[in-house]
């Protein structure tokens, strides 16, 4: 008997279709907001409207968009928002003396900012408060003392200091000679500031503000080795006492920080981390994005979670990429929430973060029926099965499965290819101030990082890998760019065949003389295309590494990640504004389409079209 119901997955395949038929070849379709979610940058208790501690507040960020405040009483769990200006972020938030909230703001094209909040006056919101400085990028964090609010900055390593009485602006620093960050800071009780800088070479940093003299805390024999612990991420280790004392770890254990000098501690000595309590005594515990936060009372630690509500604005696309199942997958970043867009239907599927940091997702390999994915912070592995229910973790049955961090070398994991025997190539720039990246190779089926190649390109990251089946190599492309903070030593990127069998480079060559970088690799007609930071695109031989040819792409800069082989057998790649091809055969390169909005990120080439990021929407171009 013949029925007459029409499944659902028909409908939605049928309303695509229809969909479809509206946009006509070559043009540029919107694919719509794909991750709508929120970062916790910072949470704590603070005071209402009549100064006593009853509210907690959370600084929520969504990059790219906007940041925002919510005040929530955990009595009656009502929520109140308080939006910033589109565009900007706030890094850091705390409660200042005066008892208002202040922020620490940045902007594409904007000074960094201080932006407040005052409880007793809801109806003025977040607003602008005092342009901070013209020559920082980003304040990460900030404290404060008795009138003072304090900032550490990325771009000289600064300490920023606002007067909240006087509207006062000072500048301290810079605290050395190489250092870019500074982070975090902390005030102890007797007025020093406390800040961390790095990142080519770390100290600990006691400033006077009233005098302005400050110097190094660690002695000679401390800055012979690391200020972290092995595994650490990469800023200070070191927090505020209950009791007002500044504690750090150094490579010969704690020490506290008082009056400017560094006392060894034993860690059994070491105070209670501070919080700011509630006017019954109890602290915040943990606050996630995903609505919820806990609550804990110190002396009996009972521990109460307690939800929350909110609408998140879109979140700026990082990556795109094809999945195992033919859809399309990408990242968000800050926070970081994988993505899957299904090119039959039409829908967007906010999956979540398949990691145990907050960042993006850098790459997207699929392998069988399986996707490996590398994200950052830590170069953090995690494999994904589309099949099955999402259910991230670290057990054997989970979904993502995460494996962990990738160990040394690795901290962005740029590029990965399929190479001999299913085994996994990743490629990544090293961590905040090194220099020279690695090539690490993952065995699935075993779970294990078999090798990692440190240094493969002498004080070089790799940005690009391709597999070529037929001659069994691996092809990599560098960047003489290290992790954040470093000094580049090398003069020019290289693209490099690397074999797996005798674990050596066989050739390695500089496809444009005194190149930056190079940010991805195709094989096409039998040849070797390299897309080179800046405009150019470079065919090589791919058995000698012979220039063959190199052209410039139309307009633009050619993106990261984003240059791939059709079917049909041509190149195509993305700039920050058109779409371009090229023959693999006359190696001509021609404009296909110019995308007027920006092109973000990318990059996903299928039978139906070329899928990338614009800000926080998903585009395709199709054909």
């Amino acid at each position: 008997m013949q029925s007459n119901t029409t499944t659902p997955r028909l409908i939605a395949l049928l309303c695509a279709l229809l969909t479809a038929s509206v946009a006509c070849a070559g043009e540029f379709v919107d694919l719509g907001v794909p991750v709508r979610h929120a970062q916790v940058m910072n949470a704590m208790v603070g005071p209402d409207a009549q100064g006593r501690n009853t509210k907690v507040y959370v600084n929520m960020m969504s990059a790219g968009q906007t940041f925002f405040l919510l005040q929530i009483d955990p009595d009656t769990g009502e929520v109140n928002r308080f939006d910033g200006a589109e565009g900007r972020g706030a890094w850091h938030s705390i409660v200042g003396p005066d008892d208002r909230i202040y922020f620490a703001v940045y902007g594409s094209g904007c000074p960094v900012s201080l932006w407040v909040f005052d409880p007793a006056k809801p109806e003025e919101g977040l607003h602008h408060l005092a342009d901070w400085s013209l020559s920082e990028e980003i304040v990460w964090k900030i404290a404060a003392d008795e009138d003072t609010i304090y900032g550490c900055t990325y771009g000289n390593a600064l300490v920023l200091a606002y007067n909240i009485e006087t509207g006062a602006i000072r500048c301290f620093g810079p605290f050395t000679e190489t250092g870019q960050y500074s982070r975090p800071i902390l005030v102890g009780r007797e007025g020093w500031v406390y800040t961390a800088v790095g990142t080519a070479e770390w100290d600990m940093i006691a400033l006077d503000p009233d005098t302005g003299e400050y110097h190094s805390v660690r002695s000679a024999e401390q800055k012979q080795g690391p200020m972290l612990p092995e595994g650490h991420p990469s800023w200070g280790k070191m927090y505020l006492g209950q009791e007002g004392n500044v504690y750090y770890w150094d490579n010969d254990g704690w020490h506290m920080l008082v009056g400017g000098r560094s006392i060894p501690i034993a860690a059994e000595d070491l105070g209670q981390w501070h919080k700011r309590p509630l006017e019954d005594g109890r602290v915040l515990g943990v606050c996630s994005d995903e609505g919820y936060y806990t609550l804990v009372n110190r002396a009996t630690g009972e521990t109460t979670r307690h939800e929350f509500d909110y609408e998140a604005p879109g979140s700026r696309l990082f990556m795109v990429g094809e999945g195992s199942d033919d859809a399309i997958y990408g990242s968000s970043i800050i926070p970081l929430q994988m993505f899957r867009h299904d090119p039959l239907t039409g829908e967007n599927v906010q999956l979540g973060n398949p990691t145990q940091g907050g960042a993006e997702i850098y790459s997207i390999l699929p392998i069988g029926d399986l996707m490996v994915l590398g994200s950052y912070p830590g170069a953090y592995l995690s494999v994904y099965d589309s099949r099955k229910p999402w259910r991230f973790g670290t057990d054997p049955g989970s979904n993502p499965r995460g494996y962990g961090r990738l160990g040394d070398g690795h901290f962005r994991p740029q590029a990965m290819t399929e190479g001999p025997e299913g085994r996994v190539y990743i490629g990544s720039i090293p961590d905040y101030g090194e220099l020279g990246g690695a090539m690490g190779v993952f065995d699935v089926e075993r779970w294990e990082l078999v090798e990692n190649h440190r240094d493969i390109v002498p004080d070089q990251s790799i940005l690009a890998l391709t597999y070529d089946p037929a001659s069994g190599l691996i092809f990599g492309g560098t960047s003489i760019v290290g992790g954040g903070g470093s000094t580049p030593t090398a003069d020019e990127a290289v693209v490099y065949a690397w074999d797996p069998s005798r674990k050596e480079i066989v050739w390695q060559t500089a496809p444009v003389p005194g190149s930056e970088g190079v940010t991805g690799l195709t094989l096409a007609g039998g040849k070797l295309f390299a897309s080179v930071k800046g405009n150019r695109v470079c065919a090589l031989d791919p058995a000698t590494g012979e220039v063959l040819a190199t052209g410039e792409v139309p307009r633009g800069w050619v993106h990261t990640a984003a240059i791939g082989t059709h079917s049909n057998g041509m190149v195509y790649g993305l700039t920050g504004s058109c779409i371009y091809s090229v023959d693999p055969a006359t190696h001509e390169i021609t404009e296909v389409a110019t995308f007027s909005e920006g092109i973000s990120c990318g990059f996903a080439l299928t039978d139906d079209g070329i899928y990338f990021g614009s800000g926080t929407h998903l585009w395709m171009y199709r054909w």
